[in-house]
């Protein structure tokens, strides 16, 4: 985890920090998106193994958001300013975010990190199949 406040990548806005068990996650008030330091994914997965904490976590994505009118392309890294590159989630397609690759710092629009989280039995069948191209 790195100490200070950052501002988000996707408006400038700043971050509020929120901390969810033992992690502290940077989210941007005005648009829901969350960032996350290196390591702190795996931490935070951990940590929403207790349910009070995943209530958390899904209750950030139901406060109102605004979306920017329009998306940086491509986004800062709040840390160090790289460019971040876009990935998609190897079992979960549908879900796109940013890492950087200097600090492996990750950024997730409002609600991606929720879902991230939780890996549905759909999703674990299907990430059993071969892929189709």
């Amino acid at each position: 985890m790195t100490d200070g406040f950052i501002s988000c990548p996707k408006d400038a806005e700043p971050m509020e920090r929120i901390t969810l068990g033992t992690v502290a996650i940077d989210r941007c008030p005005a648009c829901g998106g969350v960032w996350l330091d290196r390591g702190e994914l795996d931490a935070l997965r951990r940590t929403l193994l207790k349910d009070e904490h995943r209530a958390t976590l899904d209750a950030l994505d139901e406060l109102g958001t605004r979306e920017p009118d329009e998306r940086p392309q491509p986004l800062l890294c709040p840390r160090d300013h790289t460019r971040m590159s876009t990935h998609r989630h190897h079992a979960q397609r549908h879900i796109e975010f940013d890492t950087c690759t200097k600090c492996g710092g990750m950024f997730f629009d409002a609600g991606e990190l929720s879902d991230l989280t939780e890996f549905t039995l759909f999703e674990r069948i299907r990430a059993m199949l071969p892929h189709r191209s």
